[in-house]
């Protein structure tokens, strides 16, 4: 097996050499490609290096998987859920394997690092595209304040706006203006964070998910949520999500495409790209595939 490892050293609380070299061991690969210097090859005893021009931003990613595109048999992507949509923004060809090192490590692509190699399969994902910002998001494309970041070994919400310049400073719950319409249908108003998610059978009988719940009854493959209130935080109390209820969400459903205009910055699984403009949110079948352990 020819295996390329592409790894984002600024995920989470940094790379795992340790990690890196047991999933690629596992493999049992006859050739390994990997990134230069701390986007692969530096965690490796020994490897073929794939340079490319280094940004020291999201467009590192893609443009390794650009260039391993085709010369590889799978892609054994390290990083955290922004970083596997980075990845998939390459649109390849190539099979990915996915190992979270992020904040959160709540992708869907995502496989365990102490997978079995014997049990895994190719499985297609949809996502969420946004063309104008070749951004691809396999949780949501979200409008908010805040974002979830790792800061001193420490799960925290963090300004979303300065993150997004470079700067990492905690952040704070506050309201935006902004309008969603989807299919002939608009919501507007002033809002503390705006989700938009595909569907899944997860939903199914969860009424107490609201509009999730019917939506995904009926079929359809996206949801718009606008919440009354900021919900991406690192911690919370009980008194402190007390203080806040009720919380109110406004729903529409969808399954072609949406657009978003808000008055905050947009990001797409996690990673800030926009502030203040209006994105088109398409649903995309069969984006990418990935490498997943069989289920019984």
């Amino acid at each position: 097996m020819r295996v390329g490892v592409v790894v984002n050293p600024r995920a989470g609380r940094g790379a795992d050499a340790e990690l890196v070299r047991s999933v690629v061991e596992r493999l049992r690969p006859e050739r390994v490609l990997a990134g230069q210097d701390d986007l692969g090859a530096r965690y490796l005893d020994s490897s073929e290096i794939i340079e490319v021009e280094r940004t020291f931003d999201r467009h590192d990613t893609v443009r390794l998987v650009k260039a391993m595109d085709g010369l590889v048999d799978v892609i054994v992507v390290f990083g955290g859920d922004g970083t596997m949509s980075d990845a998939a923004s390459a649109f390849p060809e190539t099979p990915l394997l996915c190992i979270g090192t992020g904040t959160t490590n709540v992708s869907p692509l995502l496989c365990p690092p102490d997978f079995d190699p014997s049990t895994l399969v190719e499985v297609p994902f949809s996502g969420l595209y946004v063309r104008e910002f070749e951004r691809v998001a396999f949780n949501d494309v979200v409008a908010g304040p805040t974002i979830l970041a790792t800061v001193d070994g420490k799960i925290r919400e963090v300004d979303a706006l300065a993150y997004m310049h470079g700067e990492v400073k905690l952040g704070n719950p506050s309201k935006f203006y902004a309008r969603v319409s989807a299919e002939g249908r608009t919501l507007e108003g002033v809002y503390g964070n705006i989700f938009i998610s595909m569907l899944d059978s997860r939903y199914l009988g969860k009424g107490i998910s609201g509009g999730a719940s019917i939506s995904a009854f009926v079929g359809f493959s996206c949801l718009i949520a606008c919440l009354s209130h900021t919900v991406v935080v690192g911690s919370m109390s009980k008194e402190s999500l007390r203080s806040i209820e009720p919380i109110k969400t406004e729903t529409l459903s969808f399954d072609s495409s949406a657009k978003m205009y808000a008055e905050t910055v947009i990001s797409a699984d996690g990673n800030p790209f926009t502030h203040s403009q209006e994105v088109e949110v398409v649903y995309k079948k069969d984006v990418v595939r990935v490498l997943k352990p069989r289920r019984p």
